[in-house]
């Protein structure tokens, strides 16, 4: 007779019982231990001696078959090796696609897929990032991001979905329904789970320094950083992570209030809960709440942790005295483990954890897919400027390419990603040019300069003159973190403690480099473009051609110059794999670009914080405009022109509980076909707390061909119109609130206004 938890016909709640009253303690405390998992030795070891439930591939890999490969062996182990044949749970930082594997599709990270304002779109190179983690093993992806990027001084900003609330919220939501399939109770074999991190507020630390203290209102709180993870929670996303963070003096890692009272009782979340990297032991080394390892170990478990990512045997012994000892009982652990016996059954991993290396080798990287990115790195690049010399033309005599990103890959695929070597079949910007002009064209490339340091300048002035246009390729390279290449990472975590958090004694020589790193270009004390890069820019200018400037960057870089003297500018974030075939064919007018900024721009690094929904302030009138960046939220331009007219809001008039239905006609009236991003803002006008002076609540990306117009509606709950009182509690109030209808934050092109009675 088959026993209940391996009968997939049984409901899962049955199958889970029926294993836990099975297992040992032992094995219930391994099931709540992650470890690093690189070798085969050493997963056996986790398995035979420890029990281990979950780990993590993460180094790179080469091929994608040799990822699927070698998960197959770890399972075979898990299957065979342990008691009860309890298969891993295995995830990885898949954020733009399945990264790490050479080979695999690379998307544009989230920051760019933000300014495709496009969810449902998302939703579908989600798809695609599942299927190919599932086809190489992966079973949790360690994303989406749900911080709300306040600060661009911060190096993960472009894992974010912007400064908005609402568009984060929409966005994780599509990408969670993307990852797992849409909001069923089970999940196919070709979805993953997603984890939406870092809960609650990572991404607004002081100074914008990654890990640094969080202090911030509770009115910031609850208004601006938990709108997203509570969208990811209601689209039914299996895990979260926790961030590194204290919040007003209390480590997110060891905190019930954060973990358990918030998460599980106010937002009523009923997955599994996942320690960052070192997350656990930062609460003794770096926090400072636990006295010890072991106390921090405590304190993580009753806080409401699942899973300690790379917990290993540290984690394991400290857990397992601690119940032996009865500080944390036996039925806290079987809490724990319910949960993540749960998500197990709920990815099929009893009935199928081998993966089919014929179906890795037809899945991972296919033209489709490869497709798709292409189609995501065109939607997601936005036009800053443009006075009338883009499109460029494909039969000009002459283009100069230069720029440190004009034939870098870096640039195209950002950070979490495998950078070592050459990736199949990757066009940089450069090729990618050369490729989309006449064969009459010349084309010559001089880098010009690197990120930092200039370059043969009188060689690019003089073939600048010569050419008929040149385009500067600048920005940032690949970064994780604190603006961290993977060489850094690899001297930093070098001695490290094997948790995950980096060595506490550097040598002389790391000290040094990571000191003069601020002084370097990125680095959060940098958000100007730096000198090097800007004098190029300015050479080219003083010789009279028309330039393009192109932006390949991590977050918005303050170019106020640029923009102000030279003719066109675009910004593609990090665009991914099919980022330089995507920046050509706009640039030659293969594609009319459509992408809206999903984060401010701000005028200098001093203006910082500049967002668009700022609060209204007193002597606003006498003050310089602080809050005016130099491109705003929602902003891009088009090859084509689009007109707003005969905007209809219904009801006038509504209850607490209703709904306004608010419509819009849209027309191309240019001469070519284009998508328009129309954005929809409301203001409470008068409110018993102060609110922003706009909020975005809704938005639709269209696509008109020349003459066309389309009517949209809107529909507008008046719940989504509540107001933060105290203590997590929000309250629809009577009033007048204006819409505003228009391209961007600022370019608001008709307003109207109805009463909430």
């Amino acid at each position: 007779m088959t026993e209940v938890y391996k009968d997939s016909s049984r409901p899962i709640e049955e199958r889970v019982e029926d294993l836990l009253s099975k297992m040992s303690l032992k094995e219930k405390v391994g099931q709540m231990t992650g470890f690093f998992m690189i070798t085969a030795e050493n997963v056996l070891e986790a398995v035979e001696k420890y029990h281990a439930g979950a780990g993590g591939p993460f180094i790179i890999w080469e091929k994608p078959e040799d990822l699927a490969n070698t998960v197959n062996v770890f399972q075979s182990y898990a299957l065979e090796k342990s008691r009860l044949g309890i298969p891993l749970l295995l995830y990885m930082d898949a954020d733009h696609g399945h990264a790490f594997v050479k080979g695999a599709t690379v998307f544009p990270h989230n920051l760019a897929m933000a300014a495709t304002w496009d969810p449902e779109f998302s939703m579908k190179t989600a798809e695609v990032t599942a299927k190919e983690a599932r086809a190489t093993g992966v079973h949790q992806n360690l994303n989406p991001v749900c911080d709300i990027a306040r600060d661009p001084r911060w190096g993960r900003t472009y894992e974010t979905f912007g400064e908005s609330p609402y568009l984060c919220s929409v966005m994780a939501s599509a990408m969670v329904r993307g990852y797992q399939g849409g909001e069923g109770y089970r999940i196919d074999g070709e979805h993953i789970a997603a984890t939406a991190k870092h809960f609650p507020a990572y991404s607004c630390p002081e100074a914008g320094e990654d890990t640094a203290p969080v202090d911030i209102s509770e009115y910031t709180f609850y208004t601006i950083h938990l709108p997203s993870f509570h969208a990811a929670i209601r689209s039914g996303v299996l895990s979260i992570m926790p961030c590194y963070n204290e919040i007003n003096g209390k480590p997110v890692h060891g905190s019930y209030e954060y973990l358990s009272d918030l998460l599980r009782g106010s937002l009523g979340f009923r997955g599994i809960v996942v320690s960052d990297w070192g997350g656990v032991e930062m609460l003794h080394r770096y926090h400072r709440t636990a006295e010890s390892f072991k106390e921090a170990v405590r304190q993580s478990v009753e806080a409401g942790l699942d899973i300690a990512s790379i917990g290993g045997e540290r984690f394991y012994q400290a857990l397992l005295e601690l119940v032996n000892e009865g500080v944390i009982s036996e039925r806290r652990i079987d809490e724990s483990v319910r949960r993540i016996l749960a998500v197990k059954f709920r990815l099929g991993l009893f009935e199928n954890v081998q993966v089919n290396l014929e179906q890795t080798s037809k899945i991972v990287g296919n033209s489709s897919n490869r497709e798709l990115a292409l189609e995501a790195a065109r939607k997601c690049i936005v036009l800053l400027k443009n006075e009338g010399i883009m499109p460029l033309r494909k039969d000009l005599n002459s283009i100069l390419v230069t720029g440190p990103n004009a034939d870098n890959i870096e640039g195209l695929l950002g950070g979490w990603t495998n950078h070592f070597g050459p990736w199949p079949s990757v066009n940089t910007v450069l090729e990618s040019i050369k490729n989309k002009v006449s064969q009459k064209t010349s084309v010559t490339y001089l880098r010009g300069a690197d990120y930092n340091q200039l370059e043969n300048l009188e060689e690019v002035k003089g073939k600048a003159k010569e050419a008929d246009v040149a385009i500067a390729i600048l920005g940032e390279y690949a970064y994780i973190h604190e603006f961290w290449t993977f060489a850094d990472l690899a001297s930093i975590f070098a001695g490290g403690s094997g948790a995950g958090l980096p060595s506490s004694e550097y040598t002389e020589e790391i000290k040094q480099k990571l000191t003069a790193r601020l002084d370097l270009f990125p680095s959060r004390a940098l958000i100007e473009l730096p000198e090097a890069q800007l004098k190029l820019v300015k050479i080219l200018h003083e010789t009279g051609t028309p330039t393009v400037v192109v932006l390949l960057a991590g977050r918005p870089l303050a170019i106020r110059w640029i923009a102000e003297n030279v003719p066109a500018v675009l910004i593609a974030f990090y665009p991914g794999i099919e980022g330089g075939r995507a920046v050509a064919d706009v640039l030659f007018g293969d594609y009319n670009p459509g992408g809206k900024l999903p984060i401010s721009i701000p005028k200098s690094g001093g203006q910082i914080p500049v967002r668009y929904n700022y609060k209204p302030r007193p002597f606003r009138e006498a003050h310089p405009p602080a809050y005016s960046p130099l491109f705003e939220f929602g902003f891009g331009l088009s090859y084509t022109r689009f007109e707003y007219s005969a905007l209809e809001v219904s009801p006038k008039k509504v209850g607490v509980k209703g709904r306004v239905n608010i419509s819009v006609t849209v027309t191309n009236s240019g001469e070519v076909a284009g998508d328009e991003v129309v954005q929809l803002y409301v203001n409470d006008m008068y409110s018993s707390r102060v609110t922003p002076v706009k909020e975005l609540k809704g938005f639709k990306r269209i696509f008109l061909k020349p003459g066309e117009s389309k009517r949209l509606t809107f529909i507008l709950n008046v719940e989504d119109l509540a107001v933060y009182q105290d203590k997590g509690r929000f309250t629809v109030e009577p009033g007048v609130f204006k819409v505003l209808v228009g391209a961007s934050s600022e370019d608001i092109r008709l307003e109207d206004s109805f009463e909430v009675a």
